[in-house]
Formats: structure tokens, C-alpha cells, sequence
């Protein structure tokens, strides 16, 4: 079941989960606001930059192609694998490869940027959820997790190769990660939270929508124009989402 496995893991991956006609919807949206993104930001592409965010409130975007994306995000199909009571839409992204092909990626946890300290994140994984759904739209090699660590702290290796200490690189392998690779119409649902990194290449083109507790330590890093406006909120299901 999915719960059993993202509490223990920190992760679910679902195959064969989205149609080809529930992509098709959200496709064309989504390359047309890669392009604009990457005509706006050539410069910070060019920089080693490898994701993109906010397309819900991108000027790019028309009305129509917006609540298509809400209606996306606020679908039943989704909606109903979230298990945690009240979650909240974050924000969304979109993660392609570095415009250097040598560049190396990076273990991380998301958490790391926040402005808490080590002793603070500590504490708050052990409670706190935020949730990627990873949407490859074309076959890809994946995401490299460490399973547990959603919960748990780094061991000595992790935390060394994660911080680029002791002569280590936060690029360098670790034997406790375990890789997803993923094709078209898969979903990963991971942790933020846990110690992750992306794999580049095979030109990897991935839309994931950011869910999270209801909790103003969190949503105060949610941008109210990532949202639908407030007299449109009954067109969607589950729209307390986006409260």
C-alpha cells in the first residue's frame, strides 16, 4: 500500500499511473512555459541552474491553460493519495538537465534551504510533510533516494558526501541509495525532506506538483499568486488545497 511504504521509505512510486489523455492536458502547458522560461532565463540556465518554478502564476499562461493545471492539481486521482489530514498545495516545478551535460548533480534535502539549523531540521522531519509528485513527461533515469532518511538523520557517510566534507562531493555515489528510474506516465511521490538527487540526462523534462501540511511555518513560503483567485475556488474539487 502506498502509506505503508512512504512511511517507511519516505517514498511511493506508482507505474503506469497517468493516461495518455491526462498528460496530453497539461503537456502542451507545460512545454509552452518551459520555452518562455527558457527565452526569459537564458542566463541563469547557462549557470547550471536545472529547475524552474511558480508556472501557476507565470504571465506566460492564459486563464484557461492556469485552471487547467488547478484542475490537475486538485484532481481526485491525486488528491486521494495524500494521507496526511489537511494538506495544502505548495507550489509547482519543472526540472530539466543543466545546460553543461558534465555538470554533477547533488545530493540535498530540501529542508537544508530553509533557514533552520541542523538541530531544528533534526526535529522537524520526524513530524513534518512535504510532498513532491514527481510527473516525468518523457522517459528518464530518475531519482537517487536514500529510503528512510524522510524520517531519520544522515549516517556519518551521508552527511559527509551530502555537505562536501572530509574531502568528499556532494556528487560522489552512496551505497544506500536506491535509484527510480522513470518512464511517461509514471508518479513518484517522495519527501522533500528526504536526502535525494536528481539524474541528469536523456534531455529529462519533469512537472512536480509540491504538497504540504497545513502549517504557517511551511506556508509562508507559498506565493498567494501561485493560487487561484478566491471567487474562482468553487470551479475545483478538493479546493481546500489551495486555502
Amino acid at each position: 500500500m502506498q502509506s505503508e511504504t512512504y512511511e517507511h521509505n519516505g517514498y511511493s512510486y506508482f507505474q503506469n499511473f497517468f493516461s495518455e489523455k491526462e498528460l496530453s492536458l497539461i503537456e502542451p502547458i507545460i512545454i509552452k512555459f518551459h520555452h518562455s522560461w527558457l527565452n526569459e532565463n537564458i542566463d541563469f540556465f547557462k549557470k547550471g541552474v536545472v529547475n524552474s518554478h511558480s508556472l501557476t502564476s507565470s504571465k506566460k499562461l492564459n486563464k484557461r491553460e492556469k485552471n487547467v493545471l488547478f484542475d490537475f492539481i486538485s484532481s481526485d486521482k491525486i488528491i486521494n493519495l495524500i494521507e496526511f489530514n489537511n494538506p495544502r498545495f505548495l507550489n509547482t516545478q519543472l526540472f530539466f538537465d543543466p545546460s553543461d551535460l558534465h555538470q554533477k548533480n547533488y545530493w540535498h534535502r530540501d529542508i537544508q534551504y530553509t533557514g533552520l539549523n541542523e538541530e531544528e531540521q533534526k526535529k522537524v522531519i520526524k513530524t513534518q510533510n512535504v510532498l513532491h509528485f514527481r510527473i516525468p513527461l518523457k522517459k528518464e533515469s530518475g531519482i537517487e533516494l536514500i529510503p528512510g532518511t524522510h524520517r531519520e538523520w544522515d549516517s556519518k557517510e551521508e552527511y559527509e558526501v551530502r555537505n562536501s566534507l572530509n574531502g568528499r562531493k556532494s556528487s560522489d555515489a552512496l551505497n544506500t541509495g536506491r535509484l527510480i528510474a522513470l518512464e511517461r506516465t509514471d508518479l513518484l511521490i517522495f519527501s522533500a525532506n528526504m536526502v535525494h538527487r536528481g539524474i541528469y540526462g536523456n534531455s529529462r523534462l519533469s512537472f512536480d506538483i509540491i504538497y504540504c501540511d497545513d502549517d504557517p511555518k511551511l506556508l509562508k513560503f507559498r506565493d498567494k499568486n501561485n493560487l487561484p483567485i478566491v471567487p474562482e475556488l468553487k470551479v475545483f474539487k478538493n479546493n481546500e488545497i489551495f486555502k
